[in-house]
Order: structure tokens, then C-alpha cells, then sequence
């Protein structure tokens, strides 16, 4: 009997928080993930908006929208006229158009710090984002033994696989197939330096970290992914109190993790992927 009115008053609830939203409110309602940048996320409920960007801690804050506008408000803390952090209020306004299936948003968002373009999938999970996001459907493989390690997503480039009538479909997050890989491996790496620096571990820690459909098995990943990329461990630079010459043939094998599904998969800020056997014949700058 309690479990009954438990569950009647649970229903009330949510019904009060329904009827007190309007229909472009009740279309937002779900979670979003920014197309520009996946570390941004937006997950609409009924009575908040929790948010977080990139580079910044989760907000959450009361909202309101109509069809063609999102409204909100969240504290910041800004340095007055003599240099003193104080508080204050940054109103949020966000003018915004749906898809036709009302699942991608596009938005210019206008704040005290100026305007800011960008658009968002609405999607149940981050597979299912990344599945639209490139346009091919791929389902992990499942595996919870020991040998899944934990890896830094910041550092791996995604790699795509699929099977189309037994063969191979892949793509890169940079390029539409594997035709490009040397060059996309050069532009991600290149990102990450203007992220971190010229003299970060960026060669010793990039990897590949390879989104493969469970019915690919790991020896058609090294056979499409054989490549090497040069040794750091002999790189001139002018911090260098000696330098070395770098002998010929100095490369070391791309590090391959193949993703699998996990339920810590779905935190961004770590992966649970397998490290599998690289054959690597072409070196990479």
C-alpha cells in the first residue's frame, strides 16, 4: 500500500513539473551535446539546466525558453574597477532554431563576454552522439576483464570502424576514410601542442583510440592502422643541455587502444579501452 502512494505521489510530481512547461520547453527537455566540442554538454530537465562547457566546472541554474529563444542566469565572479573580485549576475540569452526532428540545435548564445555560435545533438548517449556526429552506426564490444586500462580521451585520435560486406569501413574524426591518416595524425598532433606546448609528452602519449563495430576483430584494426611515428627520446631542442643526433630509423610503433563498452565510457574524462598488437610499417612524422 505505501509503495502505491509512493509511486502516485512520484507521478503528481512529475505531472505538476509537465504542466507547468510550455510545448518548446517540454522539446528541449533531454541531454545535448555540443558538435564543436563533446566536452560541452547541456542536459535540459523540467525544473533546471545543468550545463558544462568546455574548460569550466558544472553549472546549474533555472531556465525558461519559447520557439525561438533560451533564457538563464548564472553567478560569475568578476574583477571590478580596482581589481577586487565580485559577484555578479551574467544573463544568458541563446536565440535558436530545431531540426526538422527536433533532435540538433542550432544557437547564437549572447552573454556579457560577447556571442557565441555553436549547434548540439540531442542524443540518449555519447555512442549514439558519436554515431550521428560522423555518420556511421557501430556498436562497442563488450569486455570487463582486467586488461581494459584507463586512458586519457585528450590524447587519442578516434578512429571509426565498421563492416560492409566484409570489408572495412573506416574514417578518422579528422577525414571521411583512412586516405588522409598521415595528415590527420600530423593535424591532431598539432592541436595538441597549441594546446600544451611544443615540448609536451605529446608523441609519447598520442594514440589511436579506435570506436571498431564488435564484429571487427582486432587484426583487420593493425592491418588498416600500420603505421610508426618518430622517437622523441632523441629530439633536439633548445632546452637541451646536449644535444643528440637522432640515429636512422628511430620510430616507435602508434599506440592502438580499441574502445569497449563500459559504464565509464560515459565519463569523458577517462576511457576503458584494450591496448592490441600494433604492425606498423609506415612512419609518421
Amino acid at each position: 500500500m505505501k509503495k502505491s502512494v509512493y509511486i502516485s505521489n512520484f507521478l503528481l510530481i512529475l505531472l505538476a513539473f509537465s504542466c507547468g512547461q510550455n510545448s518548446s520547453e517540454k522539446e528541449l527537455i533531454g541531454n545535448w551535446r555540443e558538435i564543436e566540442n563533446e566536452y560541452s554538454t547541456w542536459h535540459f530537465y523540467p525544473d533546471s539546466l545543468v550545463f558544462k562547457l568546455s574548460g569550466t566546472t558544472e553549472n546549474k541554474t533555472d531556465w525558461k525558453a519559447n520557439k525561438s529563444q533560451i533564457e538563464f542566469e548564472i553567478e560569475t565572479y568578476d574583477r571590478n574597477s580596482v581589481g577586487k573580485f565580485v559577484d555578479t549576475i551574467n544573463k544568458i540569452k541563446i536565440d535558436y532554431q530545431l531540426s526538422n526532428k527536433r533532435d540538433s540545435l542550432f544557437g547564437i548564445l549572447k552573454n556579457n563576454y560577447g556571442v557565441h555560435k555553436f549547434s548540439m545533438l540531442k542524443t540518449e548517449n555519447y555512442i549514439e552522439y558519436l554515431n550521428r556526429k560522423f555518420g556511421m552506426e557501430f556498436t562497442l564490444p563488450k569486455n570487463d576483464s582486467n586488461e581494459l586500462e584507463r586512458v586519457d580521451p585528450v590524447y587519442g585520435m578516434k578512429i571509426f570502424m565498421n563492416l560492409e560486406n566484409d570489408n572495412v569501413v573506416a574514417k578518422t574524426e579528422l577525414s571521411n576514410s583512412l586516405n588522409n591518416l598521415e595528415t590527420d595524425i600530423k593535424e591532431f598532433k598539432n592541436k595538441l601542442e597549441s594546446y600544451f606546448g611544443t615540448y609536451d609528452l605529446r608523441t609519447e602519449r598520442f594514440y589511436l583510440s579506435v570506436y571498431a563495430d564488435k564484429q571487427v576483430p582486432d587484426s583487420m584494426i593493425t592491418a588498416n592502422l600500420a603505421v610508426r611515428i618518430k622517437s622523441n627520446f632523441f629530439l633536439n631542442n633548445k632546452y637541451d643541455a646536449i644535444t643528440i643526433p637522432r640515429p636512422p630509423g628511430d620510430t616507435l610503433p602508434i599506440n592502438i587502444y580499441r574502445i569497449y563498452e563500459s559504464d565509464e565510457n560515459k565519463n569523458l574524462e577517462f576511457r576503458k579501452a584494450k591496448k592490441i598488437k600494433t604492425i606498423a610499417n609506415t612512419v609518421y612524422n
